[in-house]
C-alpha cells in the first residue's frame, strides 16, 4: 500500500489554521447569546399606585423583572424577576396599593400559549399564582370598588390572519376572576380581532376597551374602512355596548384612559407622518358630552399607555424615542391633564 506523504510546510500551515478555528468555535460558545438574553431595558408596561409609587417592567440580560420607583427613589433590584424564557404581559396595582397582579407567559407564544396570573405582595415580596389559562391574557384591571374582582382580556388564538401579516393574538373577550372563591366569568362573546386598553369605571359598573368598530362590516372592502374606537361595556348588561369615542374621528384610536369625570378621555392616535415616512403618535383629549377635542402632546415620536395617577391627577405615558427603528427606547413622561407642565421621569437604568 502506498503511503501518502504530507509535506512538512503544509502541516505547519494547517496547524495554526486549525487552532484558530477551534478557538473561534470555543469563543462562539462562550459569548453567544440567545435572542431572549439580548433583551435589555425599559418596556412600556407600568402602573401607578394610589400613593404615587410607579411599578414598571424592565429586562436585565433577557430576564423580565418588576421594579419600583417612589418619589425620587428608584430601586436598583427587581422585587420580582422571571427566567429568560418568560415574559410579563401586564401589571396592575390593587386599589389599596398593597399588592400587584401580573401576567406571565412563555416568550415563544406560538409553541406555548399558556398564561398565568399572579399576585405579588409588596409587603412580603412573595407572589402566589392565582390561576393559569391555555390562552394569552394580555391585560388586567381591578374593580376599584371590589379588590376581590380582577378583570382581564383573553385572546383565544395567536396566529396570522393573512399570509402577509405577522402573528398576533386574536379572538378577544372580556373576563373576570374572583380571587376569594377562584371563580371566573365571561362577559362578552365577541371573539374580537383585537381588544386592548382595558379600564374599569370608578364605580365598578362599566368596562372600557379599544377594539375595531366592525358592526357594519360585510365585505373585504368594508374592512379597510373600519376604525379602531373606544367602547363602553355595562357589566350588568354586556350586550349593550356602545362607542364613546368620537365617531367623526377619521383615524384609529389606540391606547386611552377615561378621565375621573367619566365623560371625557385622553387617547393615542396618529397625528401626522414624519419626514422619514414614520407615523407620529400623540395624545389627544375628547369630551363626549360637549364634543370638545384638542391635541395634548407635540413630541413627534410615539406616545402610548396614558394613565391617570390616583394621587395627583397627573397623566403618565410612555414615549418610544426610537419608534420605527430596530430597538425601542422607552421613556416615561408626566403632564397635567390639559397637556401643560410636561416632564420626563428619570430612571436608574444602568443595570436594566
Amino acid at each position: 500500500m502506498n503511503k501518502i506523504k504530507i509535506r512538512k510546510p503544509i502541516v505547519l500551515l494547517l496547524i495554526p489554521i486549525l487552532a484558530i478555528t477551534v478557538l473561534l468555535i470555543l469563543l462562539g460558545f462562550v459569548f453567544q447569546k440567545s435572542e431572549d438574553e439580548k433583551q435589555q431595558g425599559l418596556t412600556p408596561i407600568f402602573d401607578v399606585s394610589a400613593n404615587g409609587t410607579i411599578a414598571y417592567v424592565a429586562y436585565d440580560k433577557g430576564k423580565a423583572g418588576i421594579y419600583l420607583k417612589h418619589a425620587e427613589e428608584t430601586f436598583d433590584n427587581p422585587v420580582l424577576q422571571l427566567d429568560t424564557e418568560q415574559s410579563i404581559l401586564d401589571i396592575v396595582f390593587k386599589p389599596d396599593g398593597s399588592s400587584l397582579a401580573f401576567v406571565s407567559a412563555n416568550k415563544d407564544v406560538q409553541s406555548d400559549m399558556e398564561s398565568s396570573v399572579h399576585l405579588l405582595s409588596l409587603v412580603t415580596l412573595t407572589s402566589e399564582k392565582l390561576f393559569t389559562d391555555l390562552a394569552l391574557l394580555t391585560e388586567l384591571a381591578f374593580d376599584p370598588q371590589n379588590e376581590d374582582m380582577l378583570f382581564y382580556l383573553r385572546a383565544g388564538t395567536f396566529e396570522n390572519y393573512s399570509p402577509i401579516a405577522s402573528a398576533h393574538p386574536h379572538e378577544f373577550d372580556l373576563f373576570s376572576y374572583r380571587i376569594s372563591n377562584q371563580s371566573r366569568q365571561q362577559f362578552t362573546e365577541l371573539s374580537k380581532y383585537s381588544m386592548r386598553s382595558l379600564k374599569i369605571s370608578p364605580d365598578g359598573k362599566m368596562a372600557y376597551v379599544q377594539m375595531p368598530d366592525d358592526a357594519h362590516v360585510e365585505t373585504a372592502e368594508d374592512t379597510f374602512e373600519m376604525k379602531q374606537k373606544v367602547f363602553q361595556i355595562p357589566l350588568d348588561a354586556p350586550d349593550d355596548l356602545s362607542v364613546v369615542s368620537n365617531n367623526d374621528w377619521e383615524k384609529d384610536i389606540y391606547d386611552f384612559v377615561i378621565m375621573p369625570d367619566r365623560h371625557s378621555m385622553i387617547f393615542q392616535s396618529v397625528s401626522q407622518t414624519g419626514s422619514e415616512g414614520i407615523y407620529e403618535y400623540e395624545l389627544f383629549y375628547y369630551d363626549w358630552n360637549n364634543g370638545e377635542e384638542k391635541q395634548l402632546t407635540y413630541l413627534k415620536q410615539h406616545t402610548s399607555h396614558p394613565m391617570i395617577s390616583p394621587q395627583n391627577g397627573k397623566v403618565y405615558f410612555m414615549v418610544d424615542k426610537q419608534f420605527g427603528k430596530r430597538k425601542a427606547d422607552y421613556q416615561l413622561y408626566q403632564m397635567d391633564a390639559d397637556g401643560e407642565n410636561l416632564e420626563s421621569i428619570p430612571f436608574n437604568l444602568e443595570k436594566h
